[in-house]
């Protein structure tokens, strides 16, 4: 797909399912966001999609016009856009964009002293609504990682140790989701978490996730 083709299927998705009209989808992503975030934009719009259609969510654009792919991750900025995931008009979660999280080890040490190594960034993430600066990994509902390149062994030991950072291993726990990306997760907390690849050679890497709840999905562009 090219640079145009991706911002149209965006723009489809967020005006059929996030109710944006289209005088402001035409201005949704900045120009200056470089070719290698587009695959964020093409890999949202799938997720925008399938929150509506396979879990039934009504969803809201809110805190600005335009969809926020930094080029650097950060805390929540609540200044920024993000789109509300909302159930009988109430919001229940928010999805954010190149975001970092705070790890279970951080939470763990009960410490307030802050490393370098206590936050991990998701390129996509859905979290409990309200979150300020770095949500908590107790609060992340969905992780989601992109990867337009090669995908190679070392990007799986780095989705493992997102894994890691997210959840303890445990039985299968239900979670925030009825169907899509799954129902139940052996994850304690029980967030997804998934990965999105154009490198057809990410389904050789899928064994672990059967054991640990990561998702790997191929999707050319």
């Amino acid at each position: 797909m090219t640079r145009d083709e991706i911002l149209r299927q965006l723009e489809r998705a967020f005006r059929r399912y996030c109710g944006v009209p289209s005088s402001v989808t035409q201005s949704l992503v900045p120009p200056s966001v470089p070719a290698g975030k587009l695959y964020e934009a093409h890999v949202l719009s799938l997720i925008v999609e399938k929150l509506v259609t396979r879990e039934g969510y009504r969803l809201a654009l809110v805190g600005g016009t335009k969809v926020q792919l930094k080029s650097a991750p950060g805390p929540i900025n609540r200044s920024y856009p993000r789109i509300e995931l909302r159930r009988s008009g109430a919001c229940v979660a928010e999805l954010w964009t190149d975001v970092e999280f705070l790890s279970l080890s951080h939470a763990a040490r009960r410490s307030g002293t802050l490393t370098k190594g206590d936050y991990h960034e998701l390129d996509l993430i859905i979290v409990d609504p309200n979150q300020h600066g770095r949500p908590p990994h107790d609060t992340v509902w969905l992780g989601v990682e992109c990867k337009n390149t090669g995908y190679e062994k070392g990007l799986l030991k780095e989705i493992l140790g997102i894994r890691r950072e997210l959840s303890y291993l445990t039985d299968d726990r239900p979670t925030k989701f009825s169907s899509w990306p799954r129902s139940l997760v052996p994850a304690d907390p029980p967030s997804c978490l998934v990965v999105y690849a154009t490198d057809a050679d990410v389904l050789d890497y899928a064994a672990p996730g059967m054991v640990f709840g990561i998702d790997f999905m191929h999707e050319s562009i």
